[in-house]
C-alpha cells in the first residue's frame, strides 16, 4: 500500500501543476480509500505543487491564465480533502472563532489562502473567504460586519505587500485597531516583518495558521 500511495502523490502534485483536474481528483479519492490522511495529502502534494506552481509564475513560466487553472484544479482536489480532514480533526462542539480571509489588494492569487481556509474550518473556525484584491477597507467592514475576532491575510508578491500595512494603519486610523487580532503569511512575508509593521502573528502554512489563530483566541496549546 505504501509504494501505491507514494505513487498517487507524485502523480498527483504533477496532475496538480498540469492543472490535470480529471485526474487529479481521482488520484485524490484513490489515495484517501487507501488510506492517505487529508493532513499527508496536503503537506506531501497539495504544499509542493502549490510551491512549483508559484515559481513557474513568478519566473514567467506561467502566466494568469495558468494560475488560475492550476486553482480550479486545487479547488477540485480539496472538497473530498476537506471533507476527510473534518473527520481527522473531530466533530467541533462549539465554534473556536470567527475569522475575515483574504488576499490583499493587488494579489490575485489564492492557491494558499485557500489551503489556509481549509486548515481552519477544518479546525473548528468559522471563516469568512473575501476572495482575493481586496482592499483594507472591505476587510475592516466585513470583519466588523460578522464580529470577526481574527483578521487573516495573504499576501504573496512583494509589491503588494504595502497592502497588509494599510489594514493596520486603517484600523488604527478607525479606531478598531484592538478590536482584532492580525494574522498574516504568504510567499512574500515572514515574522520579523509581520511583526514591524504591526501584525499580531505570521504563519508560514496551514498548521502553523491554526496554531497562531487558536492562540489569538487564548486557545492555543
Amino acid at each position: 500500500m505504501v509504494p501505491r500511495l507514494i505513487k498517487y502523490i507524485e502523480n498527483l502534485k504533477q496532475t496538480l501543476v498540469e492543472y490535470d483536474t480529471e485526474k487529479a481528483v481521482e488520484l485524490t479519492d484513490k489515495a484517501l480509500s487507501e488510506g492517505a490522511s487529508a493532513r499527508f495529502l496536503i503537506s506531501e502534494a497539495i504544499l509542493p505543487a502549490t510551491k512549483i506552481i508559484g515559481e513557474k509564475y513568478e519566473t514567467g513560466e506561467y502566466f494568469l491564465s495558468e494560475l488560475v487553472l492550476c486553482g480550479e484544479t486545487l479547488q477540485a482536489v480539496m472538497k473530498p480533502i476537506l471533507e476527510h480532514l473534518g473527520k481527522e480533526v473531530g466533530k467541533k462542539e462549539e465554534e473556536i472563532g470567527k475569522i475575515v480571509l483574504a488576499t490583499v489588494e493587488g494579489d490575485i492569487h489564492d492557491i494558499g489562502k485557500n489551503i489556509v481556509r481549509l486548515f481552519l474550518q477544518g479546525s473548528g473556525f468559522t471563516v469568512e473567504d473575501m476572495g482575493v484584491d481586496m482592499p483594507a477597507g472591505k476587510i475592516i467592514d466585513k470583519a466588523v460586519d460578522v464580529k470577526a475576532d481574527i483578521i487573516a491575510l495573504s499576501c504573496l508578491m512583494s509589491v503588494t505587500r504595502d497592502h497588509v500595512k494599510d489594514v493596520v494603519e486603517e484600523l488604527e486610523k478607525r479606531g478598531l485597531r484592538k478590536d482584532f487580532k492580525i494574522l498574516v503569511g504568504g510567499r512574500s512575508t515572514n515574522e520579523k516583518w509581520a511583526g514591524q509593521i504591526g501584525c499580531d502573528k505570521w504563519a508560514a502554512d496551514g498548521p502553523g495558521a491554526v496554531e497562531a489563530a487558536r492562540s489569538l483566541v487564548g486557545r492555543g496549546g
